[in-house]
């Protein structure tokens, strides 16, 4: 539990959210990228440590010098263990979000998964309505096209997109909530 403590949030969410991909069948960066979304430049070095730490298996390399990786025990020990802490920060980040969801999504924990959504969809509906605080206080200053009108428009934009975010967060939750976890 060391490791959770002393890593960076969004490393250890990415770490564990890597492991869960692995686990459910990338086993190679290019896969990871046609699959899952997640560019080469950012799972590659992600793959390497988790390999390193012992917590993936990496094969020789094959044809096109294509490398693949598995999750050992000691990573899925490491990911049942630890993606549950995940569940009680609260990130405004949305890929921080989204993998924490899938991370419980993916490991069959649709309770947690709906707790968690909802506590995110409170969070970035609070973000927004500071934002908007934010933005009102600077509305008078903004009248003059100076400095401050810029941060006025970009604190207003900001609050309007936390706000959209958290309605589509909604929509994600209740379209999981109807899934089977395959």
């Amino acid at each position: 539990m060391l490791y959770l403590q002393s890593m960076p949030p969004t490393s250890i969410d990415l770490d564990l959210f890597i492991l869960a991909l692995v686990q459910r069948g990338c086993a190679t960066p290019y896969e990871l990228k046609t699959k899952a979304g997640i560019s080469i430049g950012s799972s590659a070095p992600v793959l390497e440590r988790l390999a390193k730490d012992g917590l993936l298996k990496k094969s020789d390399p094959g044809v096109h010098d294509r490398i693949q990786f598995a999750i050992t025990k000691s990573g899925e020990k490491r990911l049942e263990s630890g993606w549950q802490s995940l569940l009680a920060t609260r990130p405004t980040d949305p890929d921080a979000i989204l993998r924490i969801i899938y991370l419980a999504w993916a490991l069959g924990r649709q309770d947690a998964t709906a707790k968690f959504i909802a506590s995110a969809v409170d969070t970035l509906q609070n973000a927004s309505a500071t934002r908007r605080a934010e933005a009102t206080q600077l509305e008078v200053a903004s009248r003059d096209v100076g400095p401050a009108a810029f941060r006025w428009l970009k604190t207003r934009f900001e609050a309007a997109r936390l706000a959209a975010q958290s309605r589509e967060l909604k929509e994600l939750g209740r379209q999981i909530k109807k899934t089977k976890n395959n």
